[in-house]
Parts: C-alpha cells; sequence; structure tokens
C-alpha cells in the first residue's frame, strides 16, 4: 500500500478512525433502565423490569405490573487524549458529546407468561472537528496540517421478548432483536510542508450492518432472599455493505500519474494511479459475531436493601479473507502476501464484573450505586513490543522473497501488520442514581462515570504512546404501571 498511497502524515490513522462501531475497543456501551444504569448493570439475577429483555429476560416473569412502559434518555460526554502523538507536549485530543433516546420498552401479561416490545440505541453518535496543526515536533519536514473530520455512527435493536415461570423457583426467557449498526465518515487533510509543497487527501468511508440478537436467560429463585440469573447472546450478521473511497494528489503532480483514486466495497478493493492498477483486501461489511455469557447474584436481606453482582464474559473472535496485494504497471508486477487475518473484525476475550446496591430511603426514594469495569478487546500493546516492531518496520515492512525479470514477491510478517486497532486502554465506572416513585409511574436520575489509563500506537513506526479516557454520562428515566 505504501507505494500507492504516499501520505505525508500518520494522523490521518488518528483521525480517522475504525469505522465498525463507535468504541470497537471495549464491549460495554452504555446501560438502559432505570435500576440498571444506576447499580452499573449488575442487573442479571434481578431483570424484573422491561430492561430485563436486553440484560436477562428470564426476570420478565417476575415483572408485577400488568403493563410497564419505560423511556430513557442518556447525555454523555466523552474524552480521550493521546499525549505526545506529533511532538513532545504536542498530543491530540478528541472529545464528543451526543444526546440519545437510548431505550423505551413495555411489557404485557399474556397466560400467565410476559411478552415484551423493547428499542435498544446503544449507540447515537455524531462527531465534527477541524484541527490546525502547527510544527509537529516529530515530523519536521511539514509545516502545517489540516485535518476536517465528519463522522456519524447509529447502532440499534428492536425486538420482542418472551418469559415465563416454569416453577415457584424458576423461569425461562429469549429476546430476539433486529440489528442495524451504521457509520459514515467524510475526513479531508491537507499537508504544506516547509519546502512550500502540499499535499491532500480526501477519505469516504459509509458502512450499514444489519443482523439478528437472539438472547436467552434461565433465572433460579430459591428463596425470597436470593435469585441467580443467566443469559447468553450472540451477534448474527445477516447483511452487510460498504464503500471506500480515496483520493490524492499533491502541487508536485504534473500528470494523472502522480494521483491515486482508490475505491472499494463489501466485494472488492481496486485502485489506480497513472498506469499503474492495484487490487488489495477486500474492505469488511461486516461487525464482529461474539458471543456474551452473564452471570449473575441478587442478594436481598431486608424489603428495603439489595446488592448485585454480574460476570461479564465476552468471547473473542477471529475471521479470515484474502489480504493479497497486488499492482500491476507496464514494467512490473508486485504481489504482497501476509496472514489471512481481518485485523478490523479481530477481536481478545474480556471478562468485566458488575456491582451494585439499591437502598429505598423511604417508600418512594431509594438511592443506588454501582462499580463496573470494561476491559479492553483490542490487543494488549507494551512498550517493549512497540519498540520492537517500530524498529523493524523501519528497516522495512516487507521482505522480498522472489524477483524475476519483472515480478517481484514480498512477505509481511503478522506481527509487522499496521493494526488498525491502535488503543489498549482497560476502564472502570462508577454510578449513582436516585428514583422517586408512586403507584403509578417513577423518574430517576442516574450519573455513570468512566475512566482508564493505557496506551496507543497512532503511527505504528514510532514507539506507543500513553493515553487517557474519561465518559461522564447523565441518565434519565420515566417509567410508568398500570396495575
Amino acid at each position: 500500500m505504501k507505494h500507492l498511497f504516499p501520505i505525508l502524515s500518520i494522523l490521518s490513522l488518528a483521525l480517522i478512525p475504525f469505522s465498525l462501531i463507535a468504541d470497537p475497543y471495549r464491549n460495554i456501551n452504555g446501560f438502559f433502565g432505570e435500576r440498571a444504569t444506576g447499580m452499573g448493570g449488575a442487573y442479571t439475577a434481578i431483570s424484573d423490569d422491561p430492561a430485563g429483555a436486553f440484560y436477562n429476560p428470564a426476570g420478565l416473569a417476575y415483572a408485577y405490573d400488568n403493563s410497564i412502559s419505560l423511556s430513557a434518555s442518556n447525555y454523555s460526554i466523552t474524552k480521550k487524549n493521546y499525549e505526545d502523538v506529533i511532538g513532545p507536549g504536542q498530543g491530540y485530543s478528541r472529545n464528543s458529546q451526543n444526546y440519545i433516546p437510548n431505550f423505551f420498552g413495555i411489557v404485557r401479561e399474556v397466560d400467565k407468561a410476559r411478552i415484551a416490545f423493547t428499542i435498544v440505541n446503544p449507540v447515537n453518535d455524531t462527531f465534527n472537528r477541524n484541527d490546525l496543526i502547527q510544527a509537529p515536533l516529530y515530523y519536521p519536514d511539514i509545516s502545517t496540517l489540516r485535518n476536517y473530520n465528519r463522522e456519524s455512527y447509529n447502532v440499534i435493536h428492536v425486538g420482542l421478548s418472551y418469559a415465563k415461570p416454569i416453577s415457584s423457583k424458576f423461569s425461562w426467557g429469549a429476546s430476539l432483536y433486529y440489528t442495524s449498526d451504521t457509520s459514515s465518515i467524510t475526513f479531508t487533510q491537507l499537508t504544506q510542508n516547509r519546502n512550500k509543497s502540499y499535499f491532500s487527501n480526501t477519505y469516504n468511508d459509509n458502512r450499514k450492518t444489519t443482523g439478528l440478537l437472539p438472547i436467552i436467560g434461565i433465572m433460579y429463585t430459591p428463596s425470597e432472599h436470593w435469585s441467580f440469573g443467566i443469559s447468553l447472546r450472540r451477534n448474527f450478521v445477516t447483511g452487510g455493505n460498504r464503500l471506500i473511497n480515496t483520493f490524492d494528489q499533491g502541487s508536485s503532480a504534473r500528470s494523472s500519474d502522480e494521483i491515486t483514486f482508490v475505491e472499494g466495497t463489501h466485494e472488492n478493493l481496486t485502485g489506480i494511479r497513472g498506469s499503474s492498477f492495484y487490487k488489495g483486501p477486500t474492505p469488511t461489511g461486516r461487525v464482529p459475531e461474539t458471543y456474551e455469557l452473564r452471570t449473575g447474584v441478587a442478594y436481598f436481606p431486608t424489603k428495603q436493601l439489595l446488592a448485585a453482582f454480574d460476570v461479564i464474559h465476552t468471547s473473542g473472535y477471529s475471521r479470515s479473507q484474502d489480504n493479497t496485494e497486488i499492482t500491476l504497471s507496464p514494467t512490473r508486477t508486485l504481489i504482497g502476501l501476509t496472514d489471512s487475518d481481518n485485523l478490523e473484525l479481530r477481536r481478545y476475550a474480556t471478562t468485566n464484573i458488575a456491582a451494585g446496591i439499591e437502598y429505598y430511603i423511604t417508600d418512594f426514594l431509594s438511592a443506588r450505586f454501582g462499580f463496573f469495569t470494561n476491559n479492553a478487546n483490542s490487543k494488549p500493546m507494551s512498550w517493549e513490543n512497540a519498540a520492537i516492531s517500530a524498529a523493524l518496520k523501519n528497516q522495512g515492512a516487507s521482505q522480498t522473497v522472489f524477483s524475476q525479470g519483472g515480478t517481484a514477491v514480498n512477505v509481511r510478517l503478522p506481527g509487522l501488520r499496521d493494526d488498525p486497532r491502535n488503543e489498549y486502554v482497560n476502564t472502570r465506572g462508577l454510578s449513582l442514581g436516585f428514583s422517586i416513585s408512586t403507584a403509578k409511574a417513577s423518574i430517576g436520575f442516574n450519573i455513570v462515570k468512566e475512566f482508564g489509563t493505557g496506551v496507543s500506537q497512532i503511527d505504528a513506526t514510532r514507539l506507543s504512546q500513553s493515553m487517557t479516557y474519561d465518559s461522564t454520562s447523565l441518565y434519565v428515566v420515566v417509567s410508568s404501571r398500570n396495575n
């Protein structure tokens, strides 16, 4: 790819994010429901309101109202700070704000069972940013960088649930969601060099993925003081499409031979630069199809107090594809080989925990507190490994294994491929919530704080940099009950 994309600045990698989902580096994206949010997502062994359709549908069997409707809105601010990316003291901050209605659900009793309809919107984010970067110290040949960036992400699940008691102690339930996952990215970069030349690049990436998300669950309540829950889910992709194109040129371009245009869909990727033709790995229109297993326990020592604890295990994921690159020119054929791993879809398994407490201060006022982890599902990164990899890449990322006449074959070791998933941050979170209830309705206010530190490697030819993650979300939840 290097010979076809003479992009002078690696910041295009920093500012063109991985576009499969809004935050691809962690598996937990938001909370849903009045009680679950306040308890940090520790809800698998409770799940007795509409949010239970998403956490553990078996808990819906214990919803005590004939009809429950619930809506929630979420205002969040997320900040990522990449330290010393373009020079000492020259970092890059990425901030986003959004306000989304993230959940709606209704439950009805039908013949001693419960049927629920829910809409879950974990991601609905639009990001706009324009940057002017003067004299990046790590890139002395560059005078000025200008970046214009717009991104839009949306993930929505719409589904039905069914739950029924098996006995006085057991219940089961299932949910089936239709999923729509879309992203749109438009990026333009203008690089002005110290010798007064310039280079411009535009990039567009649009993807839509559809699928199904089934969830099955079981609840066991051996006594009035204890309950245990378990649920299992998996993403199934049913369709997807993607369109990517990039166009670049420099001020030294005197003919079309120095202009590059590459376009790819979920079926192929091809490009031209003058008389040279390029064919590369096909962009994916899919998202990772991971499993998630949630197990939980809840303890009810009194009617006013409960405590809950969850363990959430999310599987890794890998998918193979043909990563061969072919460049054809009138005088030369270059073939690039490497392993078959699709790095965009690669996920590493994570295990997270959530713990929460709910206490009724009065009959109408309750308070909740929660703690949760949200570990990175990207490849672990260390300074030592980054240093070795950067040194090898500076010597050349590919090795020629065959050259005869006008044909050459290069092989790139898997460890020297540029990984688009270039962050590794484990985060921790706290939640605090209050609810005011009547016999017919309730309103809840929850605040969730998530933070962490880790590393990133925006430029694969340099050492990794420190980065911090900080997110604050406010959830306002309104519920109504019809007895």
